[in-house]
């Protein structure tokens, strides 16, 4: 995508599932199999999983930072099946190590301080979200002002390193010991 290899600090907060930038192909495909079928339309199934893995590369890319959070909730639904959810939790943890990147986890029992679905903040031009029938584009700084507070807020309450790795490696433990 062309905004992300424009966008130097990229800041993503997904409550309930893993960013883009770090699934899996097949966590990808699991995903957006089901977003086509709630969606209805064309299946282009196949050339949106490519999509976004070549939207992954951004991630290589000198110059470029990432800070990312994710609700402690998002490691543990069945996205594809337990084998997918192995790999993505392996994957997750790999990614901790990205020099580039700052993964944050939301513990569940963090205090509730926003109001907040996915969304994602590119430099301080333009905020992306997602909702079950479009993707709304925020411009207005006011409003970007306000995604950034908010992911302040967020943020502050997250788990880094080797704390994020802690729930990370529960999620992981709980898919492997079944």
């Amino acid at each position: 995508m062309k905004l992300e290899g424009e966008t130097r600090l990229i800041r993503w907060f997904d409550p309930d599932t893993v960013p883009g930038l770090l699934q899996t192909e097949d966590y990808a495909r699991a995903i957006l199999r089901i977003g086509i079928a709630i969606v209805g339309g064309r299946d282009d199934l196949e050339e949106a999983v490519a999509t976004r893995m070549a939207r992954k590369l951004v991630l290589q890319r000198g110059g470029h930072r990432f800070h990312l959070l994710i609700g402690e909730a998002a490691p543990h639904p069945t996205v594809g099946d337990s084998t997918v959810m192995v790999a993505q939790l392996e994957h997750l943890l790999s990614e901790l190590e990205r020099p580039n990147l700052r993964l944050g986890v939301i513990p569940l029992d963090a205090e509730y301080r926003a109001p907040a679905t996915n969304f994602v903040i590119y430099d301080r031009t333009q905020v992306l979200t997602e909702t079950v029938s479009a993707e709304l584009t925020i411009t207005r700084p006011s409003e970007i002002a306000l995604h950034e507070k908010t992911f302040a807020l967020l943020a502050d309450q997250a788990a880094y390193g080797d704390a994020a790795r802690a729930l990370i490696t529960n999620a992981l433990a709980r898919r492997t010991t079944h």
